[in-house]
């Protein structure tokens, strides 16, 4: 049946974190399966290119990458992304057949671009499936070439009518994160992690690379009644540690947590959690319902997901930092407003959606080979 390999980009970690639980999945199923980052399995300055651009922009300019976004909804600026991939084909078709790869799997958009110029220059009779990794659908995921789409609940026949993409392509199960660990209580995992368990707890997350106004976000929380403790998920990104670092609360306890393993524990640890609004991290935010403040988020593609999540009622979008106490004073002393957004996130959950993914595939998969 060969290899599923899921093709991914160091371009942002929820990407990663997609791919590694599709993977575990395949692998608890009895399958091959592995992940490739594409642009650095290509080559390293390829990968370098892409993730200075895309980290330069929503740090300097992320104004322009949320008009680029929005524009591109009407014109196809991201094929250019298509064009520049034909220099690349060579590469990308010597890794699947090294690989021998029996259905690819794709989980970031400019990659889609690059496996779909692939298959089409040459003429690969291999299944491709794309899962999206946001809650929003966006026509630069589109290609004709692409088998299946792996979405966010949510409705899509009118976006498939207007972008010429048969209905029957769009599968609805979420978008893929590592198991839930069950069975312990908030105070117990909060001992697990040396937290005080009895004291309210708020997570701050960037995502993967960190991008997030801690010190504003910790500034305004010292104007916050009730003293909690502060968890700040700092990522992979070691100069934002030590900034939150050096920040001295009066009122708080202050926690910084470089990437770990084990963010779905700190998650389920945590009351509230503020965070921009990347799709992994409000995927997993909903699986262990814990209400969301989102602020700051990068305009286009994470503004749509905090739209969607509001409107739902599983979030609260602070425009500004100074909203941010009086919006976790009302959650974390109104019950039944906190009530109503972990019940809202209970009903948005997808927590098997990297088993549901991996079950249409491999169904799929045997029905070719009959």
């Amino acid at each position: 049946m060969g290899e599923y390999t899921i093709f991914s980009a160091s371009i942002g970690n929820g990407h990663n974190e997609a791919s590694e639980a599709l993977k575990n999945q395949f692998l608890a199923n009895g399958e091959k399966a592995a992940v490739v980052d594409t642009f650095h399995s290509i080559h390293p300055l390829l990968h370098s290119l892409f993730f200075h651009a895309y980290l330069s922009m929503l740090r300097y300019q992320p104004g322009i990458w949320g008009e680029l976004y929005k524009q591109s909804e009407t014109r196809a600026y991201y094929r250019c992304l298509d064009h520049f991939a034909t220099l690349f084909c060579r590469k990308l078709n010597a890794i699947i057949t090294e690989r021998g790869t029996g259905a690819i799997i794709s989980t970031h958009p400019f990659v889609n671009a690059f496996l779909a110029r692939l298959k089409d220059r040459a003429k690969l009779n291999i299944p491709f499936y794309t899962v999206i990794t946001d809650l929003h659908l966006h026509p630069g995921h589109v290609r004709p070439e692409i088998d299946g789409y792996f979405i966010y609940p949510t409705p899509h026949e009118k976006f498939a009518e207007k972008y010429s993409v048969p209905a029957d392509r769009f599968f609805p199960t979420g978008i893929p994160i590592k198991a839930i660990p069950g069975g312990s209580s908030k105070e117990d995992i909060r001992r697990s992690l040396g937290l005080d368990p009895e004291m309210k707890t708020i997570l701050i997350t960037g995502g993967g690379m960190g991008l997030c106004n801690y010190g504003g976000i910790l500034t305004e929380l010292e104007k916050m009644d009730t003293a909690v403790q502060i968890l700040c998920l700092t990522g992979t990104n070691p100069r934002t540690a030590d900034e939150v670092s050096s920040v001295k609360s009066k009122r708080h306890t202050i926690r910084v947590i470089p990437f770990t393993n084990r963010f779905m524990d700190y998650l389920r640890a945590s009351d509230v959690v503020i965070t921009k609004a990347g799709g992994l991290t409000l995927s997993e935010a909903l699986a262990c319902e814990t209400p969301l403040i989102i602020f700051d988020p990068v305009p286009g593609h994470e503004s749509c997901n905090a739209e969607m999540l509001t409107e739902a009622g599983a979030a609260v979008k602070a425009e500004q930092a100074a909203q941010i106490p009086n919006i976790l004073n009302t959650l974390l002393h109104d019950g039944e407003t906190y009530n109503a957004m972990a019940a809202s996130a209970s009903r948005l959950k997808r927590p098997d959606a990297a088993g549901e993914i991996v079950r249409v595939i491999c169904g799929r998969q045997k029905e070719i080979l009959q």
